[in-house]
């Protein structure tokens, strides 16, 4: 029975940021949890650099870069499902330090992807995992940077490639 672990890391992303009816969720990237998201909180905003998709009536598209979002003064969770590994190292951290600035206090950051657990030569196969490997970081420098950035991280490892990191704004 093969996993799909990118369907994991959804569901563990939705659980954990523990949605609520009067929610704004910000997701960055386009991802298939957004139906889900939207049938649980109040609005959604998609923000994506790729064309409109389809969305749930309570959610809006933002053409922009994943780490170009729009106001996050009213937001009250961040999410990213599978696209963190497609910003470079310079651009997860100028990300992970501009939500850390724009997110109100207590708001969360939710962030579900391949984060290497493990060094990556002693992990079968992992091609597995997606196809651009590149700028998957490791579990641990995405919690440094979380924590650097104003955040309280919290990890939570699937396995020796694949990762939640929830982070809470902390006071500024």
């Amino acid at each position: 029975m093969s996993v799909d672990w990118a369907e994991v890391a959804g569901r563990v992303v939705l659980e954990a940021c523990n949605p609520d009816a009067r929610d704004h969720a910000v997701l960055l990237g386009y991802s298939p949890i957004v139906d889900a998201l939207a049938e649980r909180v109040a609005r959604v905003t998609v923000v994506d650099p790729g064309d409109p998709r389809a969305l749930p009536a309570n959610a809006s598209w933002h053409r922009a870069a994943i780490d170009a979002p729009p106001d996050l003064a009213a937001a009250s969770m961040v999410l990213v499902h599978w696209t963190w590994r497609t910003l470079t190292p310079a651009r997860q951290q100028a990300l992970a330090t501009l939500l850390g600035k724009r997110l109100p206090e207590r708001a969360l950051l939710v962030i579900g992807d391949v984060m290497w657990s493990l060094p990556r030569d002693i992990v079968d196969e992992p091609e597995q995992y997606a196809d651009q490997l590149e700028h998957a970081p490791t579990a641990a420098h995405v919690t440094t940077l979380l924590r650097d950035a104003g955040f309280l991280p919290d990890l939570h490892r699937f396995g020796p490639a694949v990762a939640v990191v929830i982070g809470l704004r902390a006071n500024r």
